[in-house]
């Protein structure tokens, strides 16, 4: 049998979450409102499966671009391109600059 290469594969430390974090998800991220060009840090909520980036995307800073219905358009810099990923609110938090 072929080994899996599934989008959860050798994930077992990056999506686990701690005891103390464990259970509902508050409502202040939720409702959380961003802008055009906010800066956001992808911090992926294993608990919530829907809108979840790949997890090599775990903890880059990306900006906003756009909007699409419930969720949002990253753009993540790279060296010569940028790559964009799709995201729900549920995934993303507000950068904390210095």
């Amino acid at each position: 049998m072929g080994k899996s290469k599934g989008m959860r594969r050798k994930s077992r430390s990056t999506l686990s979450k701690r005891v103390r974090e464990k259970g509902r998800i508050p409502l202040s991220r939720l409702l959380t409102e961003y802008d055009l060009g906010d800066k956001v840090v992808i911090d992926i909520n294993s608990g919530v499966h829907k809108g979840m980036p790949h997890k090599r995307f775990q903890g880059r800073v990306a900006n906003i671009v756009e909007k699409r219905g419930k969720a949002y358009v990253l753009e993540i810099p790279q060296r010569k391109k940028s790559k964009f990923i799709i995201s729900t609110p549920y995934h993303i938090k507000k950068h904390q600059e210095g």
